[in-house]
């Protein structure tokens, strides 16, 4: 959905009704409740004037013999009514509020756990914290209380135009002449202030954006002496988000006194024509009273919906940006017939007893970009339990082919076999909980050092994280500390060292018990002696595993089953270590360079 669509309000209605159906549907009791409690308030406040009047006239008609104290019981009555009717209306619609908001950032951040790779790769950070915070806020308080507005503004314009011409039927007629002005002003003004919403959300996610990229990457700007840099970019950023919301302010600031300006004349014309009506013997005094009366009550309503609609607008640019991304559909998922196959079985195929006996790209294309294919008819047979090493220059393919394996993109052209089938006609649950993943920039969660080993398997006992954790000899590190397995691990694990967090990362990825395990550069960044750590341990590690190992460092994938040197897409060379040298050709180039 665009940033930019010029559909209105009353165009869009698509957008709204998905809203509705999403969010307050599963409110509907809580909903029409409020909108019960919306109704009887405006008609309290509509008795009111009806009270008054007939004060004034009782007064009128019989002086100081005037019998008044009924009137004092009904007004303490409605009173008390309306108090309680207000607090109940309060009440639920924060807790609606409340809880869409919560669906809504729900809803949303589970999308975004389903979402592919690619979709990350072309959305920044802060455009999607922009979405999950302000816009889910922004909508979940306009509908909850601008909705629940109009349903009081409704009722209560209904009650007092139908009881303007019960008393008059001529002086509501004239009255009611401001509508049509009423209705052009607020034309004018939707779409001018539609499109300047759209613009304050746009320009609110380059912010956020450029927030998030300032904090994440404080340490280079400060390696770099950028922070002037950084703060004049950020500040044509800050400026434009700026001129847009001042625009936007003051075409909502222009709209609201021209709805009173043209409210306010209905009331002077229904006080100047009612007065003669009085003075002439038509009207009595107390019918005058509720006259002006309604019809200020009549300007009031008009002013909320006059609000609402402007709220509305705004926050139609929060809704089509939510939207969009809820609407957007993961490019990697379990095709039509598979669901239907697991809702059959009720299963997911996760993590069953299926083994992987061989895995195999057959003429496999890909691209990221159409026509600039990254791999290029590639093929292999890769028999389970065997390590294959991928090594090459910067862009050769090498992390594509191991994206390609964890199936977190998906072949172009061609196929990925496993046990002789196409992958993609297997649950993306089932591969995906059969992979062990160790990356070149190794991230920790926020919690302890036990809870960021236990994600590989959230079912491990105590036990099972302490072997994992020996296995790849992080064991004495973490006991060297002083609150062991407890250690809390600061954001991004940034009281870890690289080194640290990496072994960490291993014992992660081997508690999970993979049948496939790849390492994308998983040494380039650590010391020579967690280097040496990773070593020791990586025998076991790859035991009766099919693994993927990319590196630079040709230290780390000696012992491979078999070594591809990839170049531009394709296999250049392949074979062992020993076998490689003697050819004397690219691989050999590569070892003679890092050893001599």
């Amino acid at each position: 959905m665009s940033e930019f669509q010029t559909a209105s309000l009353f165009e869009n209605k698509g957008v709204w009704k998905q809203l509705f159906v999403m969010f307050l549907l599963p409110q509907k009791k809580r909903f029409l409740l409020l909108i019960a409690v919306a109704v009887i308030v405006a008609g309290i406040e509509a008795t009111f004037t009806i009270v008054t009047k007939l004060v004034i006239d009782e007064v009128v008609t019989h002086g100081k013999d005037a019998y008044l104290l009924q009137y004092a019981f009904i007004y303490f009555g409605l009173t008390v009514s309306i108090s309680v009717s207000v607090f109940i209306f309060i009440l639920l619609a924060g807790r609606l509020s409340t809880e869409m908001m919560y669906h809504l950032r729900k809803q949303s951040f589970e999308h975004l756990q389903k979402l592919s790779f690619s979709f990350y790769d072309r959305h920044s950070v802060g455009w999607l914290l922009a979405r999950i915070t302000s816009d889910c806020e922004r909508i979940a308080r306009i509908i909850a209380w601008g909705t629940l507005d109009l349903f009081w503004a409704g009722p209560m314009l209904l009650g007092a135009l139908m009881v303007l011409l019960v008393l008059n039927w001529k002086l509501a007629l004239t009255v009611m002449g401001i509508i049509p002005v009423l209705l052009v002003v607020s034309l004018y003004f939707k779409n001018l202030i539609l499109e300047s919403s759209r613009r304050v959300r746009r320009t609110n996610s380059l912010l956020t954006a450029t927030y998030n990229e300032g904090i994440t990457g404080s340490q280079t700007s400060k390696i770099l002496v950028r922070e002037q840099e950084n703060f004049d970019e950020f500040k044509v950023s800050s400026e434009e988000m700026h001129g847009y919301s001042i625009t936007n302010t003051l075409q909502a600031s222009a709209y609201f006194p021209l709805v009173i300006v043209t409210a306010s004349i209905g009331t002077g014309v229904a006080l100047w024509i009612g007065g003669e009506y009085v003075i002439g013997g038509l009207m009595t005094l107390g019918t005058l009273i509720a006259f002006i009366t309604y019809t200020r009550d009549f300007s009031e309503p008009l002013l909320h919906i006059a609000e609402v609609l402007t709220n509305l607008q705004q926050a139609q640019a929060c809704a089509e940006r939510i939207l969009g991304l809820l609407n957007v559909a993961p490019e990697i998922k379990d095709s039509a017939e598979l669901t239907e196959q697991m809702r059959r079985s009720k299963t997911e195929h996760v993590k069953n007893n299926l083994r992987i006996k061989e895995i195999e790209f057959k003429n496999t294309f890909f691209a990221y970009k159409q026509d600039q294919p990254v791999l290029k008819d590639f093929n292999i047979k890769i028999p389970a339990g065997k390590t294959i090493a991928l090594v090459g220059p910067t862009g050769s393919g090498k992390s594509t082919i191991a994206n390609l394996i964890c199936r977190f993109y998906e072949p172009t052209k061609g196929e990925i076999l496993i046990n002789g089938i196409d992958y993609r006609k297997r649950s993306l649950k089932w591969l995906q909980s059969n992979l062990g993943i160790v990356l070149q920039t190794p991230f920790l969660f926020s919690g302890t050092i036990e809870s960021n080993i236990q994600y590989g398997n959230l079912t491990a006992s105590k036990q099972e994280i302490v072997d994992a954790a020996k296995m790849v000899h992080v064991h004495d590190l973490i006991m060297a500390m002083e609150n062991g397995y407890k250690t809390e691990v600061e954001e991004g694990g940034s009281n870890f060292s690289t080194g640290q967090k990496q072994l960490l990362s291993f014992a992660r990825a081997i508690l999970a018990d993979p049948q496939i395990f790849v390492m994308d550069e998983a040494t380039s960044a650590v010391d020579t002696h967690t280097e040496h750590l990773i070593q020791k341990g990586l025998s076991k590690v790859l035991e009766n595993r099919t693994s993927f190992i990319i590196a630079h460092r040709l230290s780390t994938i000696r012992s491979a089953d078999t070594i591809l040197v990839i170049e531009e897409g394709e296999i250049k060379e392949q074979g062992k270590h020993e076998e490689l040298l003697q050819l004397k050709g690219k691989y050999h180039d590569l070892y003679q360079t890092q050893f001599i």
